[in-house]
């Protein structure tokens, strides 16, 4: 019998070389979760920002559609209260041949001011002052100092306080008739026609802007057609008269 070379030498056969298994090591991160399972309501946020914009769709609305509330007089303040009493309602602001009237007079065709309107202008105007720091933000204190800048013939600084009150409320009435009312008095101490001519027309821009809902728009049209038939706009005046009846 022939024996296997490996048997004849006396050598064992070796083992066939072990391959390892194939290994590929699992990719690390968060392991992936249903989404069902992460939240019960998928939809819940989405719902929750839609109610949110419908909210502020319905609130614009209503802010649009709701009546602008008209603002008269002063607030119930003390020291607007001894403003009003140190004036005792006297007409003391110089107009000329314009209309005016506010929550602390009316107007006057004589460009006098008296030296106890002066005195209580002053104290009128102490008050007020006093009482902006209770009420910095109400317009009709604001105004109301207007109105005294408008008395002393501080045309420049009516201007900016009728401004700063209509800043604070754009359709408050008795604002536009004062702002009106300045720009036109300013425009009687200037010599340039352009000037003059373009301040006259922005006082009629005020008196157009006075709400025809508010209790000064009577003195507004009057004041507007007025102006109109002097910048040579009679028709447009007419016009408007005619509308108004």
């Amino acid at each position: 019998m022939r024996l296997s070379p490996n048997i004849a030498t006396g050598s064992a056969m070796a083992p066939p070389p072990l391959t390892p298994p194939s290994f590929r090591p699992k990719a690390l991160g968060t392991p992936r979760v249903d989404s069902k399972a992460r939240s019960p309501w998928p939809l819940l946020p989405t719902l929750g920002f839609l109610a949110v914009l419908f909210l502020l769709a319905v609130a614009a609305a209503l802010s649009i559609v709701a009546p602008t509330p008209i603002l008269t007089g002063l607030p119930d303040d003390p020291d607007a209260h001894k403003a009003r009493a140190a004036l005792a309602g006297r007409s003391i602001v110089h107009t000329g041949s314009l209309e005016f009237r506010s929550a602390l007079g009316g107007a006057t065709e004589d460009g006098t001011l008296a030296t106890a309107d002066r005195a209580a202008v002053t104290t009128a105007e102490a008050s007020l002052l006093r009482a902006t720091k209770r009420h910095p933000r109400d317009p009709r204190i604001v105004n109301a100092l207007a109105h005294l800048d408008l008395a002393a013939g501080r045309l420049d600084r009516a201007e900016r306080r009728y401004r700063a009150a209509l800043d604070l409320a754009p359709t408050y009435g008795e604002a536009r008739l004062g702002l009106g009312v300045a720009l036109a008095l300013q425009a009687e101490t200037l010599d340039d026609p352009a000037r003059y001519r373009g301040l006259r027309l922005q006082a009629i821009a005020q008196f157009a802007a006075v709400p025809e809902a508010d209790p000064q728009y009577p003195l507004a049209l009057g004041n507007r057609v007025r102006m109109l038939r002097e910048v040579g706009r009679a028709r447009e005046a007419e016009r408007l008269l005619a509308r108004s009846r």
